[in-house]
Formats: C-alpha cells, structure tokens, sequence
C-alpha cells in the first residue's frame, strides 16, 4: 500500500500485530425465549381468525344464495320418481321449475313475458349443450294443448335430465 502510505485520513491496522491483542472470553447474551404472549403474535392471531371467519361467511352466504338450484333439482327429481304422472303434466311440472328457476337467476322482467319459442330459445341461449330446441314440438303441444302428439318422440329420462343440467349449468 505505497500509494497510501501519506495519506492520513485512512490508517490500516497491521494483522501481524493483532494477534497480540487478547479480548478475553467473548460474552454471548442469553437466549430470547420464544413464546407467544407478545403483543404481534395476539394482533396476527386476531387477524387470522377474522379473516377465517370471513372466509367461512362468504362460503355460507354462496351456500345459500344457491340454495334455489339445489331445491329446483331436487323437485324435478322427485317428479321424475312419481310414476303415476302423464307426460303432459311431467312437461308442465318441469317447465314450471325451470321457469321458477329463471326468474329468480335473471330476473322477472327478462323471463316472465317468454313463451313458446321464445322460452325454448332461451333455455337454450344459457346452455349451449341443453338442446331443448329438439324436443320444441312435444314441448309446444304439452304446454298449449295438453296432450301429446309424438308420444314416441318424448323420453321422460332424457328430458329430466336436460333440465337437471340446464339448472346446474345455466350461466348466472
């Protein structure tokens, strides 16, 4: 360090010379003790377990605001186990349902005026995959003339489970 040896601002310690020098034992202090009885460790509880019960109330108001798809599917479920119902007053029931169904999703004002083809097209502009524009025709003479045509075309299983699906997937 020649460059430096006037210079009398910086003074660079020799190592050689302190190895001479002895500090004694090195004093360590005690260990801190973990607990917690702190003031942070209650305000981090506190703010998990708000935040926990925020959780836990958004899921329960989700729970309930869909409370309605849940008993829709279970009403039509229970119209498709009585046997003793016409396929004329199954259409009506289920239809009936759906309807319900719409207006509380969409609102009144949307739904409640279609009828005919226009609520087919409907059901089927919410569910791409419901298809209910096949079974249009059957659908038209249960609703409007009370009786059924094309008895050979209508499958109770399939309509059942066209509109179990329309209720589960209907964007909201």
């Amino acid at each position: 360090m020649l460059f430096l040896k006037g210079h009398t601002l910086f003074w660079f310690q020799n190592p050689t010379q302190a190895k001479a020098l002895d500090l004694g034992d090195v004093i360590e202090p005690s260990p801190v003790p973990f607990t917690f009885e702190t003031l942070g460790w209650k305000i981090v509880f506190f703010l998990i377990a708000v935040l926990i019960a925020l959780v836990g109330y958004k899921i329960y108001q989700n729970y309930k605001k869909k409370q309605y798809l849940r008993d829709a599917v279970a009403e039509i479920q229970k119209l498709k186990q009585q046997t003793e119902l016409s396929s004329v007053e199954l259409i009506n029931s289920i239809l009936f349902v759906l309807k319900d169904t719409a207006m509380q999703s969409f609102g009144r004002k949307e739904v409640a005026g279609l009828y005919g083809s226009d609520w087919v097209n409907f059901l089927d502009s919410k569910v791409n995959t419901s298809n209910f524009k096949t079974d249009e025709p059957v659908i038209l003479d249960a609703v409007y003339k009370h009786e059924l045509q094309q008895t050979s075309a209508f499958n109770k299983e399939q309509f059942t489970n066209k509109s179990i699906h329309w209720i589960q997937h209907h964007a909201r």
